[in-house]
């Protein structure tokens, strides 16, 4: 019993002897491979060329993929030479030296990595691959021209498009004229066109969402420019034989107990009539105000009152037999101009259409000059 368990013991220790062997065996190759990978790191770093691990093969496939540029006029050339086997009439059809065009093709076979032809020195001849590859490539051509094709009309229906935005007294008086000329010059023009208070009108063009605006006021955005095209009197209409008007002139004085309708305490024009009222030392507080032209007219026409609006405000009521337009001496005069982006390159339709719009101010002050001033010198 005593010599057994010697033995046991004996071989216990064998056991512990082999395996403290082992793990130092174990932490001498973990050195060693730390320290050789350590070295490598060095050299590498040292020497940025040299490749540690080589990438798989299809990474290498897909990272050359990625970087290919083949473009569509290699394309063409490929399936034209592809239809007529032939390097010196491919070259003359596309106006290259013979060279030029084997280059050409070879840059091509090397971004897409397959031979596209095999050559002789008496005939050249598709491979299985070109044959394959020249299907798609006749689709993906095809492909290119139609979206070019469709580039193309989009640009030329972007060229003819004309986007305005005006207050509504020159939207009705200025554009109706300056859209009828452009379409005697343009093929078949299109127009957006954005009526609103003149702080909105603006806002359009400071946002990009207009070439340019018809405004009232000078704008104090340092990134526009205000050109005057004229000046617009101010005037009153009211309902033919109005006990409230007896003469066809009248001073700011004159309209203080009178029950004026104007435009809403957001529009410009009311603005100018509460800074005239002002100069005489009169809170201006009008009967009705409105937004829309014709709302006030339903109630001049009723005797409800009087409408007090820049010329070009009440113009399109004119034509109607019901009213009457009195002169208001030293009434205020609204400044009208054109609001353009500084340094904005406008195309070439709206640049004819700022033009139209200075003639057709410039032809209502010769038709209206008791109405309409000639914009101040600068």
């Amino acid at each position: 019993m005593q010599r057994r368990t010697t033995l046991l013991k004996r071989a216990q220790n064998y056991a512990d002897h082999r395996l403290n062997e082992t793990k130092f065996v174990y932490r001498v190759r973990c050195r060693r491979v730390s320290a050789n990978l350590f070295e490598t790191r060095k050299e590498h770093r040292s020497e940025p060329n040299i490749c540690i691990a080589r990438k798989p093969l299809h990474t290498e496939l897909q990272s050359k993929i990625d970087l290919m540029t083949v473009t569509p006029r290699q394309l063409k050339i490929f399936l034209a030479l592809a239809e007529s086997l032939n390097f010196s009439r491919t070259a003359e059809l596309f106006f290259v030296t013979q060279p030029a065009l084997s280059k050409i093709v070879k840059d091509l076979e090397e971004q897409l990595g397959v031979a596209l032809f095999e050559r002789s020195t008496r005939n050249v001849r598709l491979t299985s691959a070109g044959e394959r590859m020249s299907s798609l490539a006749r689709r993906i051509v095809g492909d290119f021209e139609n979206g070019v094709q469709h580039l193309q009309s989009l640009a030329i229906q972007e060229s003819l498009q004309v986007t305005i935005s005006s207050i509504p007294s020159l939207a009705n008086v200025v554009l109706p004229e300056v859209c009828r000329r452009l379409e005697q010059n343009f093929p078949a023009p299109r127009f957006t066109i954005y009526d609103g208070t003149n702080t909105s009108t603006i806002r359009r063009v400071v946002n990009y969402e207009v070439d340019f605006a018809l405004a009232s006021v000078t704008p104090s955005h340092d990134g526009l420019e205000y050109e005057e095209i004229m000046r617009d009197r101010f005037v009153l209409l009211a309902p033919n034989g109005s006990k409230s008007i007896h003469d066809t002139q009248v001073r700011m004085q004159d309209l203080v107990e009178l029950p004026l309708i104007c435009g809403t305490a957001a529009s410009t024009a009311t603005q100018y009539i509460s800074a005239a009222f002002l100069k005489i030392g009169v809170v201006f507080q009008p009967k009705l105000s409105f937004e829309q032209i014709a709302t006030a007219a339903g109630f001049v026409r009723s005797g409800q009152g009087i409408v007090i609006q820049p010329y070009l405000g009440v113009a399109p009521l004119l034509d109607l037999q019901d009213f009457q337009l009195c002169e208001i001496v030293d009434g205020p005069i609204r400044s009208v101009g054109i609001v353009t982006r500084k340094g904005s390159r406008l195309p070439p339709i709206a640049q004819r259409a700022i033009a139209e719009v200075r003639s057709v101010a410039d032809d209502l002050i010769e038709r209206f000059p008791r109405w309409i001033d000639r914009p101040q010198p600068t």
